[in-house]
């Protein structure tokens, strides 16, 4: 069988052996988009999107939308990727290719179909991620994303609550409680939610999305990290495995 083309979308001099060893062991074929190689790509034909973690999306691309902004909780913004990875989105929407948005690729789905984001969610359940944000600050000032460092640190772990029925339970083998870790301060609750989508996965203690899918499951995204195979539970896995099985399917 043909291996599909998938594009990993990702900050200039970005580590994403992660998402490449997951995405590697359903037999793909990988090409990586960022500002200097998204116009060949987008000239050439592919199979998937996958949209990788990282910095905060730029406020401007959605704080018209809020009622009230604060852009100095954002840090590690690249409006160059942000426009970059629209394009890619827009591009494999026009041409009915699968999306799977990871973290900050969640987060840019949303904003790009019209949601938003809340700025800094609860500290309380996060305290690896906002320990290395307080450092950064302190050193260099907000606005600055040190992305080896934010490789190397520790993720918080959370539980969430995957909803029976959805597209994403099917993927997984099961709804209902698991494990998962969480390297993000911005987040989505049922207000900043596009209606595009519809959450499949809710966090335990606070309630905030931890996944959406649009009706047809050609666009999923996940708060959480999966290609960090080693902090979950096995079936965790099964999402690249649905994803590439989607992409096999628009070939």
């Amino acid at each position: 069988m043909k291996s599909p083309k998938i594009v990993i979308s990702a900050g200039l001099n970005q580590n994403i052996d992660n998402y490449i060893n997951a995405l590697e062991l359903f037999n793909t074929n990988i090409v990586i988009a960022n500002a200097i190689t998204k116009t060949k790509i987008l000239e050439n034909k592919y199979d998937g999107l996958v949209l990788t973690g990282g910095g905060d999306i730029s406020p401007e691309l959605y704080e018209g939308r809020m009622k009230v902004s604060d852009n100095t909780l954002c840090f590690g913004t690249s409006l160059e990727r942000d426009r970059t990875e629209f394009e890619l989105i827009k591009n494999a929407c026009e041409k009915n290719i699968p999306i799977f948005g990871i973290c900050r690729g969640m987060q840019l789905l949303n904003v790009y179909f019209n949601g938003f984001l809340i700025q800094n969610v609860n500290q309380l359940h996060y305290e690896n991620m906002y320990k290395f944000r307080q450092k950064i600050n302190e050193k260099k000032g907000i606005g600055n994303f040190d992305a080896k460092k934010y490789m190397d640190i520790e993720s918080d772990f959370h539980h969430i609550f995957i909803t029976l029925g959805s597209h994403l339970a099917t993927m997984l083998g099961s709804g209902g409680t698991v494990k998962v870790n969480s390297r993000h301060h911005q987040g989505i609750g049922h207000k900043e939610l596009s209606n595009k989508f519809f959450a499949s996965a809710y966090t335990i203690q606070d309630g905030l999305i931890e996944a959406f899918e649009n009706k047809d499951a050609s666009i999923v995204g996940v708060q959480f990290h999966p290609e960090r195979l080693d902090e979950h539970p096995k079936q965790i896995a099964n999402l690249f495995r649905a994803f590439v099985q989607r992409c096999n399917k628009s070939m």
